[in-house]
């Protein structure tokens, strides 16, 4: 007997924490009685390939960014697939009005992080999109906080990780030359630019990883070579397995300007990598201080005295790091989010047939 089938909707599917989460959904879903398709409205992406070996189902729009296309592949999908429910994440606008246009509900709309800096067309045009969304669930209490008001339910569902892959590595000191690890997209928001003024400041030896890709790629090569800083900072671009990454590094930078709940920091903490973040509220909903380490977000001088007093007290770091694996063991689970959506899923479905 065939199971209910969701379709979650992407824009592009780039390795950003939006996507990663719809992925791990995806996989698992059908262990909790729901079958999954993933439709990317806005073109494909460096995770065409994970999705494909995972045997999730996938439609990708042909025409790379093309809104029109987009809503007509939509409306398609609803049609041909008839979902029970239609989930989408970061295409609330486009995504909604398929929906609505041939009454497909419910309709469950995520919200991944703040979104005051966006233009305000767009946060106007979101904000209506949410208030017609059958259910929103949001990331974080801090994200939720900021959610302009939705018509109907809300919840927080915190993204979760699998804690099978992301295993702790064994404690030990520092190396000499300390391998620091950043893992983002490379966008002006994950601060990093930051991250690099305050390094070309740090006096003793180090060494950068940086993972990820994004249209900031150039500028942040650049900037590393104005500083004086190109041969000790490596990009190494979008990865299939960041968790090796991980485990070989001595300290985790998350310097983020805006965070909506931070998969990276999450993804490191599992693996009991020491961590300096930026002291944003969602990441503080997660790790206290005796977890933690933090600076204030966008400035260089105080992420360079919050780096090196991390690595000089490192054995403080690493009881830091041994606090954050157990919380997100406890807290952050893959198994955990995708039994929290399966219920909303059911809730949603048992109200939509009353």
């Amino acid at each position: 007997m065939s199971k209910p089938l969701v379709i979650h909707v992407l824009w592009t599917l780039g390795r950003g924490g939006a996507e990663r989460m719809t992925f791990d959904l995806a996989r698992r879903l059908p262990d909790a009685g729901f079958d999954v398709r993933v439709l990317a409205a806005g073109g494909g992406g460096e995770m065409e390939r994970d999705f494909a070996d995972a045997a999730v189902p996938i439609v990708v729009n042909p025409h790379r960014g093309s809104r029109r296309a987009a809503f007509a592949l939509m409306r398609e999908e609803i049609r041909a697939r008839k979902p029970v429910l239609w989930h989408t994440h970061l295409t609330p606008v486009w995504a909604g009005l398929a929906a609505r246009s041939l009454r497909a509900r419910p309709w469950v709309a995520t919200v991944h992080g703040f979104e005051a800096a966006l233009p305000w067309p767009v946060r106007v045009a979101r904000g209506l999109a949410y208030r017609a969304a059958d259910h929103v669930v949001c990331v974080s209490d801090a994200v939720r906080a900021a959610l302009p008001a939705a018509s109907r339910g809300v919840s927080v569902i915190p993204p979760g990780i699998d804690v099978t892959r992301f295993l702790p590595r064994e404690p030990r000191l520092a190396g000499d030359v300390p391998e620091l690890l950043a893992v983002a997209r490379l966008v002006p928001e994950k601060g990093l630019d930051v991250l690099l003024d305050a390094l070309a400041r740090v006096l003793r030896p180090w060494k950068l990883v940086i993972i990820g890709d994004g249209p900031e790629r150039s500028s942040l090569a650049r900037q590393a070579e104005l500083l004086g800083l190109l041969p000790r900072v490596r990009f190494a671009g979008a990865v299939d397995d960041p968790a090796l990454f991980y485990r070989r590094a001595d300290l985790f930078c998350f310097p983020s300007r805006s965070e909506g709940q931070g998969m990276a920091l999450l993804e490191a903490s599992a693996c009991r990598v020491p961590a300096l973040a930026s002291d944003l509220p969602a990441i503080r909903e997660a790790f206290g201080e005796d977890a933690v380490a933090y600076a204030p977000p966008d400035d260089a001088e105080a992420w360079r005295v919050a780096i090196e007093r991390a690595l000089a007290r490192y054995p403080e770091a690493l009881g830091r790091a041994e606090r954050a694996s157990r919380i997100v063991r406890a807290r952050y689970s893959l198994d955990a989010m995708v039994r929290s959506h399966a219920a909303l899923y059911r809730k949603l479905l048992g109200e939509v047939r009353i």
